[in-house]
């Protein structure tokens, strides 16, 4: 009989996947004879564990789709920061005026750069008139004569003391 061969294989370990079937649907097909009744209830089992497994690859496609679908959406959204990033960069890099690098000699003033000797020059002035100090702003003009007459004597005094101390 073919089914006892296929049976004898079986324990052997060496049917194909199309002969185990053909063993499976034999056994759930109905009664079958007296001396294989007892493997009717092992290849029923089999039958049953393949249909839960079929079950479950049904429920994980749509769920492995719409992860799928996600990952798709997270990479193209990744893609699209990443170059809008590259662009910010590229465009600080050639188009910021402020951060391009001048000549060997140059001057920062105010946050831009300048080589040119003459606005050097005058920018210098400019601020060295806001922060000047005239005599008449440092010396009221009631005791000038005063400071004159003691930086006169200052003077006069350190002279002297050149004088005494060579003799």
């Amino acid at each position: 009989m073919r089914i006892d061969d296929l049976l004898e294989k079986y324990f052997e370990g060496e049917t194909t996947a199309a002969e185990e079937k053909e063993l499976r649907t034999f056994f759930s097909s109905g009664p079958v004879a007296e001396h294989l009744a007892p493997y009717q209830p092992l290849f029923a089992y089999f039958d049953e564990e393949i249909a839960r497994k079929e079950e479950k690859e049904e429920a994980v496609v749509p769920a492995v789709a719409e992860r799928s679908a996600r990952r798709k959406v997270y990479y193209m959204v990744s893609g699209i920061a990443a170059a809008v990033l590259l662009l910010l960069g590229i465009g600080q890099i050639f188009f910021s005026e402020g951060r391009r690098y001048c000549s060997d000699n140059y001057v920062i003033i105010n946050g831009r750069c300048y080589t040119d000797v003459k606005t050097i020059r005058e920018h210098a002035f400019r601020a060295l008139e806001e922060v000047a100090t005239t005599p008449d702003e440092l010396i009221p003009a009631l005791d000038r004569d005063e400071v004159d007459r003691r930086i006169i004597e200052e003077q006069l005094n350190d002279l002297r003391s050149l004088f005494d101390e060579e003799e």
